[in-house]
């Protein structure tokens, strides 16, 4: 980003400001601070008065030597009070940034104020803002968002000043899922928030991914918590972040949702689900970007001390490499879900495949499997529909091989 200096245009001082740089390592900072202005006033000599002893007597004031008032004005410094997005936003609309801008200084001045954008940081909007000391100004910035790379991208967008920033992270999904009231930062592979109002009903749960001595495992929406339950209704942060077991903590401002260390390996935080229709079927709301990085590195300290050290092979590991439903379907027809079973281990083995359904979940279908290593078969679960309760029924149904699973939403009419 470019250095950029602004100059106040009223009073009798000079004001220059320097605006700070973003942090493309840090994908969901708050803006950075402010540095302090001292006031460097000098004390001003006291005068002091000589009374004389003769019938003449008077007074004589001793002044400071310039004779003037050594007092310091602080030139116009533009913070960022306040910012918010309307992130989350489906690929090619419009994110809507909206900031209060305050001159915190004595004089009144004029500035650019830079909406800057992404990792590899470009100004995309700009204000330019006269305020008199102490004035405050709501103004809004936009960019258009381009498709993103996956099913979900994010990224940091900043309100820079030129002397203060503040910084958010936003997300550009396919069909912007999520609350748009909602915050959703991933400082690191370990650690991820969730910001906003949370209300009776809502949820906010961790997906995990680690590697222990058998080699990868996950967990789907494990750790979390769903509001009115668990905690009060409230406006704040949820933090989650890995630790030795597991727990829910209340703060001051928010909750603090402590994620098993699953792995011998690692553990990363791969996903939040904060939609309560990705809860129903077991999908993730915000895909943490660097965790694919993470488990790539924890993989290869896993591979030297096991294969690639020539530990233990893997053994046999079954996943489900595809699945689909006939859906929608009759009531009293059959819904068929056909899934492809992939045993990702380097030994054969046998495992059963589940078809789970339903809110509360009931296993309704089962074949076992016998497979080799990288062999993989398509096979076809099914289960009788009832009739639905009103026109139409939605339920989640899943394919489990315990070692892995996948989910859809299937309806009934």
């Amino acid at each position: 980003m470019e250095r950029r200096t602004f100059i106040a245009t009223t009073g009798t001082g000079v004001g220059i400001g320097v605006a700070g740089c973003l942090n493309a390592q840090n994908n969901a900072t708050e803006g950075n601070e402010t540095t302090d202005i001292e006031d460097d006033t000098p004390e001003t000599n006291e005068s002091e008065t000589n009374e004389s002893d003769g019938d003449g007597g008077g007074s004589n004031a001793e002044t400071d030597d310039t004779g003037e008032d050594d007092e310091t004005t602080v030139p116009a410094t533009f913070e960022v009070a306040s910012m918010a997005t309307n992130s989350p936003i489906g690929g090619g609309e419009v994110l809507e940034v909206s900031a209060t801008i305050e001159n915190v200084g004595d004089e009144a001045g004029t500035t650019d104020v830079d909406l800057v954008v992404g990792h590899d940081p470009a100004i995309e909007d700009s204000r330019m803002l006269t305020l008199d000391p102490g004035e405050t100004s709501d103004l809004s910035l936009e960019f258009r968002a381009g498709e993103p790379a996956g099913d979900t991208e994010e990224f940091p967008v900043c309100v820079d000043t030129g002397a203060h920033e503040a910084c958010r992270a936003v997300v550009v999904g396919d069909d912007g899922n999520g609350d748009p009231d909602e915050n959703v930062t991933f400082e690191s592979c370990e650690r991820a928030t969730a910001s906003g109002t949370f209300e009776d009903g809502d949820i906010a749960y961790a997906s995990t991914g680690f590697y222990d001595q058998a080699g990868f495992g996950n967990t789907i929406i494990e750790d979390g918590i769903t509001i009115g339950e668990d905690v009060a209704p409230f406006t704040g942060t949820i933090v989650f972040e890995l630790s030795d077991e597991q727990a829910v903590s209340e703060r001051v401002d928010g909750v603090t949702i402590s994620v098993p260390d699953y792995g011998e390996y690692g553990t990363v935080i791969t996903g939040l689900t904060t939609d309560r229709e990705d809860y129903m079927v077991a999908g993730i709301t915000h895909a943490n970007p660097h965790a694919e990085a993470c488990l790539e590195e924890i993989e290869s300290e896993w591979e030297d001390e096991t294969n690639g050290g020539n530990g233990d092979p893997t053994p046999a590991t079954f996943e489900v490499a595809s699945m689909t439903t006939n859906s929608p379907v009759g009531g009293g027809e059959v819904l068929e879900v056909s899934a492809t079973i992939e045993n990702v281990g380097d030994e054969s083995g046998t495992t059963d495949v589940d078809l789970v359904v339903g809110h509360d979940p009931a296993i309704e279908d089962s074949r076992m499997l016998t497979l080799e290593p990288g062999e993989s078969a398509d096979i076809v679960l099914e289960f009788q529909a009832g009739e639905p309760a009103d026109d139409t029924e939605e339920f989640p149904v899943r394919v489990d091989t315990g070692a892995h699973e996948a989910a859809e939403t299937v309806v009934v009419q």
